[in-house]
């Protein structure tokens, strides 16, 4: 009996036996260095010297009187940031900038803002010391406007816009949207009102679904947008970049420090090498686990729309999720009357935009992230039948129209089993679907099929 393991949090990988017939056919994994225990080491030379840029501790003696805003990521990344930030606040204690000049911002976006508990959990003694806060992208008042990019008002938090210095500390790992997370993106979405998050999430999910994640910035609608109004954001003030990408065990592998775009792209670069997959052939089952983004609903859904196009059209998706922050704010509206099989039915009879319209149409104050998500996942439960094995979900009673939800993972792979029946499946899994994707060869067939 064939057997895949997946990570699963502090409990360990998550062991799942699968039927008989059902061939491995590929196990997608990135392939990354691991960082090594001297990472923090290389994180301070990166900061001494930088690509592009003058190096932090020049910056800094600049603006000693300044005020410094360190824009970071919130609770939904893996960043070891405690350890990162210790590394940059001892560069900030050389040059005598005192705390009272300092203030962390999680880039939130739309993201529940962070609570007390998770603000120490991810800047330990950090919380106590400098005044942190999260974006707040519904109270207007806090926001600068920009100006306007292809169609997209940039309404960016005035706090970090009119610093004397913003370092931006942060990931780049693939997005199905953006191609590509870190950078400019720390400013917008990350930092932006709620009209802006809005207006942009609608470049990344067309009336045709294509594939997004892993493209290059030329080529992507969105990421052009973070771009520009990255840089609008730079004519006011100063902005220092620190990026990297994680290795499995969470911790920076490759490092650059700079001026913002440059180090973004470099690094994505070397995402596209490490967590793009070849895949020969499209799989009639996909197995994908949504670690490491699989803290909630939202995040672990990033998963099944980086790697769903590894499954044919008509196949079964099988997403394993902890999901342990439940939906975590996310009010999706509720279908009452119909089953996960009647509305993939209603999907395919009348179409993924005609179906999204009418929850638009029938939940008017549908908060902006639910509605993207309401779009992009009626689009794939529109091509492949998705099953989400997650205990932790299960249990709080929430669920997503079309989209089964199950405590057992062997509950899960018997009723694909009914769907498939019992002739062979070609099965693919992607371990880390979060932050990892395939890049299908010729005989995979098209991505955007």
């Amino acid at each position: 009996m064939p057997e895949v393991s997946l990570p699963w949090g502090p409990d360990g990988p998550l062991k799942v036996p699968l039927p008989d017939h059902w061939t491995l056919q590929q196990v997608a994994q990135a392939s990354l260095p691991l960082a090594g225990d001297d990472w923090p080491d290389r994180l301070g030379q990166a900061l001494a010297q930088p690509t592009g840029e003058l190096p932090l501790g020049q910056l800094l003696a600049a603006r000693r009187t300044g005020r410094i805003v360190l824009v970071v990521e919130d609770f939904s990344r893996h960043s070891p940031l405690e350890e990162i930030l210790a590394v940059v606040m001892a560069e900030l204690t050389r040059q005598c900038v005192s705390h009272e000049q300092v203030e962390i911002v999680f880039a939130t976006g739309m993201h529940p803002p962070m609570s007390a508990e998770q603000a120490r959990a991810k800047l330990g003694a950090l919380a106590q010391m400098i005044r942190w806060r999260s974006n707040r992208c519904k109270e207007r008042s806090r926001y600068v406007y920009l100006g306007q990019v292809r169609a997209v008002d940039l309404w960016v938090d005035r706090g970090v816009a009119e610093a004397d210095l913003r370092i931006v500390i942060s990931q780049v790992s693939p997005h199905l949207q953006a191609g590509f997370g870190g950078g400019y993106k720390m400013f917008v979405p990350g930092c932006g009102a709620l009209e802006t998050i809005r207006q942009l999430h609608r470049l990344g999910v067309g009336r045709r679904p294509r594939p997004w994640v892993g493209t290059e910035a030329g080529r992507n609608p969105m990421r052009m947008v973070i771009d520009a109004g990255g840089e609008r954001v730079d004519q006011m003030g100063k902005s220092f970049a620190l990026q990297y990408v994680l290795d499995d065990a969470d911790r920076p592998t490759f490092i650059v420090a700079g001026q913002m775009l440059a180090a973004q792209q470099m690094l994505a670069k070397r995402c596209a090498v490490a967590c793009g997959v070849m895949v020969e052939r499209t799989a009639d089952v996909l197995v994908v686990n949504a670690y490491p983004r699989d803290c909630d609903l939202w995040q672990s859904f990033k998963g099944i729309a980086n790697t769903r196009w590894a499954a044919r059209e008509g196949g079964v998706i099988l997403c394993f999720a902890r999901c342990q922050d439940g939906m975590h704010g996310m009010d999706v509206p509720r279908w009452p009357l119909l089953g996960w099989r009647t509305t993939r039915r209603l999907v395919r009879l009348l179409g993924s935009e005609t179906l999204s319209g009418l929850f638009t149409r029938l939940a008017p104050n549908l908060a902006g992230d639910a509605a993207f998500f309401v779009r992009l996942a009626l689009q794939a439960i529109h091509r492949n039948t998705i099953f989400m094995v997650s205990p932790a979900l299960a249990a709080t009673g929430r669920s997503f129209p079309g989209l089964r939800i199950f405590a057992d993972p062997a509950e899960a792979i018997r009723q694909a089993g009914r769907i498939l029946g019992d002739s062979p499946q070609r099965v693919v899994v992607f371990p880390t679907g979060g932050t990892t994707y395939p890049v299908l060869t010729g005989g995979a067939g098209g991505q955007g099929a």
